[in-house]
């Protein structure tokens, strides 16, 4: 058997920013555009690459499904089952559109469900993964969700923060094999705001160790401008003034949409 090469000066650099370069190109680049809808997104890692990940797939010209995920772990095998994971859903989702049957229950809790029974199926060295999974429907505002042990979302409205309860689901996709699942729903205004975020946005620490909490994300969110773009970049510059001269302890990823104009 050849014995295997030593890597060059500079190869393993190389083949790193090659990794993060391909685990980018998987992101939504530009982001979908359905007419009624307003998309944003942000992901940064804490290392090369990332075990969150974000997604937005059009259903059709009035339905969009949205997905955020965070894999436990980090690094290179973080990254790779959360690669796994947006492949799998998004061939489950087409699956779920092709037979179209209302009996098995929204997309949401179809797709989830399969994506449970073949990542707890396989052995991933324990790793599972927490995930808010959704279907919006433009022409009536409803938020079909199934949330797999991730942060509840913030629903932002033109009154305030709604705490509206976006829990409903089980436990993260990947655990327990033999999990189930429950959809929500919940009837989005004119204008509302829903904003996805993974743990580490609000488990951000500064150096006296204490947390960002959500408690700060929401006064955000209630000061912040209501283009999503500029929303978002306003939690991620509070971020690295909470973090100080630390460094990023955890992937951040946020996902935001706007019901009509936002």
């Amino acid at each position: 058997m050849r014995a295997p090469r030593e890597m060059r000066p500079g190869q393993l650099e190389h083949e790193l920013e090659l990794a993060r370069q391909v685990q980018r190109a998987l992101l939504p680049s530009p982001l979908p555009r359905v007419t009624g809808m307003h998309l944003a997104a942000v992901s940064r890692p804490a290392r090369i690459v990332s075990g969150d990940l974000y997604d937005s797939i059009v259903i059709d010209p009035e339905r969009l499904a949205i997905l955020c995920a965070d894999v436990s772990g980090k690094g290179f095998p973080a990254a790779l089952l959360a690669s796994q994971i947006q492949a799998y859903v998004r061939a489950t989702l087409r699956a779920a559109c092709v037979f179209n049957d209302p009996s098995l229950g929204p997309i949401p809790l179809q797709v989830v469900s399969l994506l449970n029974a073949q990542a707890a199926d396989r052995d991933a060295a324990g790793r599972y993964a927490t995930m808010f999974f959704a279907e919006l429907d433009v022409s009536d505002l409803t938020l079909h969700y199934v949330n797999a042990g991730h942060n509840p979302p913030l629903v932002i409205t033109p009154d305030g923060i709604s705490f509206a309860d976006l829990t409903t689901g089980g436990p993260p996709v990947g655990l327990l094999q033999d999990a189930s699942y429950d959809a929500g729903a919940l009837q989005l205004t004119e204008r509302s705001v829903v904003l996805i975020y993974t743990d580490g946005v609000v488990e951000a620490r500064n150096p006296d160790d204490e947390e960002f909490g959500l408690a700060r994300l929401i006064d955000i969110c209630r000061m912040a401008d209501r283009n999503l773009d500029v929303l978002l970049h306003t939690v991620v510059k509070a971020l690295d003034g909470w973090r100080g001269d630390l460094e990023q302890g955890d992937d951040i990823t946020m996902i935001a949409v706007a019901a009509g104009d936002p």
